[in-house]
């Protein structure tokens, strides 16, 4: 069984499933979404933060780095700061570990199963009270199938509601299949339904996430939509036409639609994580928040449950759109 490292264990998250929930999200995700505000789910492998901020220039990382990828520079202020080249880096963790100032720091644990599960059930009384659960999240869980069935299995045998976080990507669709008894909502990303927009931008066809949600829709999994809405790549008059079209075909297989408008949170994150230049996004200007309202109004006429926001379970009634704040893509 392939065993995922985890970025983080986030609790009394309000943004990813009904109720209170814990949401632990996995590394990595076969998907190349340019505008992805957590790149650090991104790549499977272990990799580390670098706060400029914190440095004092100390050295120490420099000494017991293997593969000589830092150096000591003095800028024109005098001051003396690291010059980080990751090009060669061997992810051993030794700078981490050699960072006195926390300027450095780890993304991607090594957890065990009972790790996990202890951390998912800490919080089990506020489940029961809220409705909520845990929501598996990545990164993409699929990644993962026999993890996360393992994962889900062990919940359920505790009363435990169970989501998870997902772009139904596999091209196989036994990966699917295999968890619908284990899942108890299926929180599935439409990037796009455009096929060539979806492979030249996403690096990922569009054929497999429709056929698993097609699987999905006939097992009558309970089946929740996240449309992340993005300047440039999905927010035409056509884009939306062509969701609610698709959308509209298949009410009574959704429990609501939640429309996620595109912000810069992230653009943090790559600095961090030595990728500042492959941000794409650095610098485009957030949509307004009534860039949306023609979707989820269409929608919402067409029948569906619509959130703006993402507060997944904000309005259980057809008859409303629930507004929540921008958080999760």
């Amino acid at each position: 069984m392939k065993i995922p490292l985890v970025t983080e264990i986030q609790r009394f998250s309000l943004q990813d499933g009904p109720g209170i929930r814990t949401t632990i999200f996995l590394k990595g995700c076969p998907l190349s979404c340019p505008w992805c505000h957590n790149p650090e789910t991104q790549d499977p492998r272990q990799e580390f933060y670098y706060n400029q901020s914190r440095c004092v220039g100390c050295g120490r990382c420099i000494e017991v780095c293997p593969a000589g990828t830092s150096k000591l520079v003095k800028n024109s202020d005098g001051r003396t700061t690291i010059q980080l080249d990751r090009s060669n880096c061997q992810r051993c963790m030794r700078c981490v570990a050699a960072c006195l100032t926390e300027a450095r720091s780890i993304v991607g644990q090594a957890l065990n199963m009972e790790d996990i599960l202890r951390e998912a059930l800490a919080d089990e009384p506020f489940f029961r009270n809220s409705g909520g659960g845990v929501t598996i999240s990545g990164g993409d869980p699929l990644l993962y199938p026999e993890f996360t069935l393992q994962l889900a299995q062990s919940l359920h045998a505790s009363g435990i509601n169970v989501a998870i976080e997902t772009s139904c990507f596999p091209k196989l669709r036994k990966v699917v299949e295999s968890l619908i008894g284990s899942i108890d909502l299926f929180i599935v990303d439409i990037k796009s339904l455009n096929p060539q927009k979806h492979v030249e931008v996403i690096g990922w066809p569009l054929e497999p996430i429709l056929a698993n949600l097609e699987t999905l829709f006939a097992a009558r999994a309970k089946v929740r939509i996240h449309i992340p809405v993005i300047p440039g790549f999905n927010d035409t008059e056509d884009d939306f036409r062509t969701y609610v079209e698709y959308l509209s075909r298949h009410i009574d297989d959704i429990s609501g639609v939640d429309i996620l408008n595109y912000h810069c949170g992230g653009e943090g994150k790559y600095t961090s994580l030595g990728r500042d230049s492959s941000y794409q996004y650095k610098g485009v200007e957030e949509n307004p928040a009534e860039k949306v309202l023609p979707l989820a109004k269409a929608l919402k006429q067409a029948g569906l449950s619509v959130t703006v926001g993402g507060i997944v379970g904000i309005a259980d009634s057809k008859s409303e759109i629930g507004c929540g704040t921008v958080f999760g893509m």
